[in-house]
């Protein structure tokens, strides 16, 4: 007896299988990362050799001029995985490091560290590791913001210059008071001198704030 059509199975076609990629930054070493190899076999990954990408640099160099790191991000499809042995492989800096989870997670990248005991870094909600590198961030940019309003308060009260440095000599600011004395326009003294016409007007108010805008 047939079996009816409505009742019968649907075979769908096998999805495609999660593929597992390895990156490694040996900036000590050029030979083969054997031992890094031995290291993620220990941590339980099967090693594909064709699917492992090896930088040399340094590492303050960002993450987007690792030439093999690029190459491989642009590699790896859709809901693959990519395996590093430390967050150190992923960028210079925490800041680089969050903008390449950021970056993989967009592609839909899964991202695993094995120092961090391989949790998935670019899942939501964020793990606890991603968490923390955006405080260190934070607390970085807030040291970084107190430096400088120390450094410009220093400047002030020592009657050190701040500011950005000045586009124009000390003749051509001259001069250009005296165009501006003589009735010529901010803008067409800032023609003449090939600058802004804030540098302009940032001359008049140092040297000459008497006079009349142009």
């Amino acid at each position: 007896m047939a079996m009816n059509k409505a009742l019968a199975p649907q075979l769908q076609p096998d999805a495609p299988a999660q593929k597992t990629y390895f990156y490694i930054n040996n900036p000590h070493a050029r030979q083969f990362p054997e031992q890094e190899l031995i290291d993620l076999d220990r941590a339980g990954y099967t090693v594909v050799l064709n699917r492992v990408a090896v930088d040399h640099v340094p590492p303050f160099v960002p993450a987007a001029e690792r030439i093999e790191l690029s190459t491989l991000l642009r590699r790896i499809a859709p809901d693959d995985a990519l395996v590093v042995l430390e967050l150190a492989s992923l960028g210079c800096n925490a800041r680089d490091v969050l903008s390449t989870l950021m970056q993989c997670r967009k592609a839909k990248i899964a991202v695993r560290c094995v120092e961090l005991g391989g949790a998935e870094l670019t899942r939501r909600p964020e793990p606890q590791a991603v968490k923390t590198l955006r405080a260190i961030i934070r607390m970085e940019t807030s040291a970084r913001s107190e430096r400088s309003t120390n450094s410009l308060k220093s400047a002030r009260e020592s009657g050190r210059p701040t500011g950005r440095p000045a586009s124009l000599s000390r003749i051509d600011q001259e001069r250009i008071v005296r165009f501006l004395g003589k009735g010529l326009s901010v803008s067409e003294v800032a023609r003449r001198f090939g600058t802004s016409r804030q540098t302009v007007m940032r001359v008049r108010a140092a040297a000459a704030p008497q006079l009349k805008d142009g």
